[in-house]
């Protein structure tokens, strides 16, 4: 099956708006493919959803407790620094890497969707993404 590591604005656009990311985080809790995520994007998650979004800390629990039902975790240990001063990015990119996922789906237009490729991990959007699986 398909292995797809969704970074953390995807998630929370996805949560939050409508649109080709909520698309995403339908098709990963619905088991469309294989979820690749580490600690570190579940915790970023809970933190902007609480902080930013004023969600209350239960329905952040269970909403969290859902996506850790369909995901593999991994961790990274910090070794890949390919954007430099972007620890968060770099942490993305080797859980990405170590769940040997086929896709980084990323809204980072900045640091992330301009590598294009990292290793065997294509790094795309969300509407890229959907077209991709539709094919």
């Amino acid at each position: 099956m398909l292995k797809v590591c969704i970074d953390t604005n995807v998630w929370i656009s996805g949560i939050i708006f409508f649109g080709k990311p909520a698309e995403v985080v339908t098709a990963a809790l619905n088991r469309k493919f294989e979820l690749v995520l580490s600690k570190v994007i579940v915790d970023e998650i809970e933190k902007n959803l609480i902080a930013k979004f004023k969600f209350s800390r239960a329905n952040t629990h269970k909403l969290i407790n859902r996506i850790l039902q369909v995901a593999d975790l991994y961790e990274p240990s910090g070794k890949i620094r390919i954007i430099g001063n972007q620890h968060a990015d770099n942490l993305v990119l080797e859980t990405a890497f170590l769940g040997n996922a086929k896709y980084l789906v990323t809204g980072d237009k900045e640091h992330l969707l301009p590598l294009k490729i990292f290793k065997h991990v294509k790094i795309v959007d969300p509407a890229t993404f959907l077209m991709q699986i539709k094919k």
